[in-house]
């Protein structure tokens, strides 16, 4: 077994947007927005400036791509495996933090944020499986205007993701395919109870990384999902939308460290040196060792450059959440968004230390939106040793992993505990 990166950590100041809202004095019904613009998700993501479709694996990859299930690491070497991360945020420093993007326009206000993720994979060679489970709670508050007092909204979100993968040409060419499962529940405390409501949708995707290369290729899409909110006594039902996605990435990394490296297996590794006859457990035994001191004694240094292109769909007739919130609802873009995203890693020292920085573009997603330039950073610092009783050999140093996400009225600062690999 190879144990990974189990991302368990307190992230301040959630990068995650939920945008809902209902009508409280209107009779026609107008379709709700829930795209979320800023970044959610592990550390090394939210470092990287979430250019993290073609570079996905692990845990981390399953609600990104559901072609990652498959990608085997370097350091599994066990026809069956398994992987598992949890993650948990909650956000609320800045005294007007604008997690909803509304600049100037918005007013004065604060709003806050709560996240969690669990997901988990099961290898069996070049096939694996993967479920992945976010919940998002974000609350905002701001004066009424033309009464002066405070209007309060808030909304919960939760997603499940499903995937199954197969590696095709000796793991190379990586085909994936999944759903992803949606509930929300949304209060503006002008109404008696809160309103819920959930859908469903699919999820597809492909990575190409060729063996002995230092590239990788892929593209992911997430379907629409749609769903429905009741009405008060005499009003028709709000259609919820969360919108379809195609994300495009390449991703490459310069150095003599192997990107892609031949997926191994212990199994493998011991009939060989039992000349082909069935290897008995000390053959085993050495076969593991033998691919643990190599791993090892790889390359360490290398400079990868990962970039994605996210495009997000567009619906003129639909709204964002100030319809409720602010009371000024305006109409979302009626074209496709188009959201750049860079990053770049480096080993700077070796067996001990990792940055990371990037950035994306948050764009004008529903009409009158300023735009916002994010930055983000992040490092992993190899920790002390310790195997947990033997449970967690032979990768037994422990690692701290820090990001952040800084923008105009924006911050993300994330923290993480993992294994070092």
């Amino acid at each position: 077994m190879a144990f990974r990166s189990a991302p368990l950590g307190l992230s301040l100041a959630l990068a995650a947007t939920v945008f809902c809202a209902r009508g409280s004095a209107q009779t026609t019904t107008t379709s709700i927005d829930t795209a979320r613009s800023p970044l959610t998700g592990s550390t090394r993501r939210i470092g990287l400036g979430g250019a993290f479709v073609a570079l996905g694996d692990d845990t981390e990859g399953v609600a990104i791509n559901p072609a990652s299930v498959a990608l085997r690491l370097p350091y599994s070497w066990t026809w069956w495996d398994y992987g598992f991360g949890v993650d948990f945020s909650v956000g609320a420093w800045l005294p007007k933090n604008d997690l909803y993007n509304q600049g100037t326009e918005g007013g004065s206000g604060k709003s806050s944020a709560l996240f969690g993720s669990l997901a988990a994979i099961l290898y069996a060679g070049h096939f694996g499986v993967g479920a992945a489970a976010e919940a998002q709670s974000n609350a905002a508050s701001r004066p009424q205007e033309d009464q002066g007092v405070a209007r309060n909204f808030s909304a919960n979100f939760g997603m499940v993701h499903s995937s199954a993968a197969y590696g095709f040409l000796d793991n190379q060419l990586l085909i994936g395919v999944g759903g992803r499962f949606v509930g929300m529940s949304f209060d503006t405390r002008s109404s008696s109870s809160a309103l819920s409501t959930a859908g469903a949708g699919y999820t597809a995707g492909v990575t190409y990384k060729p063996a002995a290369h230092q590239y990788r290729v892929a593209v992911a899409y997430k379907s629409r999902i749609r769903a429905e909110v009741p009405g008060d006594v005499g009003q028709a039902p709000s259609p919820v939308e969360v919108p379809w996605e195609l994300a495009l990435g390449f991703t490459y990394q310069f150095g003599k460290r192997v990107m892609n490296p031949r997926f191994v297996s212990v199994d493998e590794v011991a009939r060989i040196a039992a000349g082909g006859a069935k290897p008995s457990k000390a053959d085993r035994e050495r076969a593991e060792r033998q691919l643990f001191e190599d791993y090892q004694g790889r390359q360490r240094r290398y400079v990868l450059v990962a970039t994605e292109l996210l495009v997000v769909q567009g619906n003129g007739d639909h709204v964002g959440v100030e319809r409720l919130w602010t009371e000024r609802g305006t109409a979302s873009a009626a074209r496709p968004v188009i959201l750049p995203r860079l990053g770049v890693e480096a080993e700077v020292v070796p067996h001990v230390l990792r940055l990371r920085a990037g950035s994306y573009y948050e764009a004008e997603r529903v009409n009158l939106k300023p735009v916002r330039i994010h930055g983000t950073g992040g490092l992993d610092v190899r920790l002390f040793r310790w195997n947990v009783f033997g449970l967690v050999k032979p990768f037994d140093y422990w690692q701290l992993s820090v990001a952040a996400d800084v923008a105009r009225a924006y911050l993300n600062t994330s923290f993480s505990i993992g294994f070092w690999h």
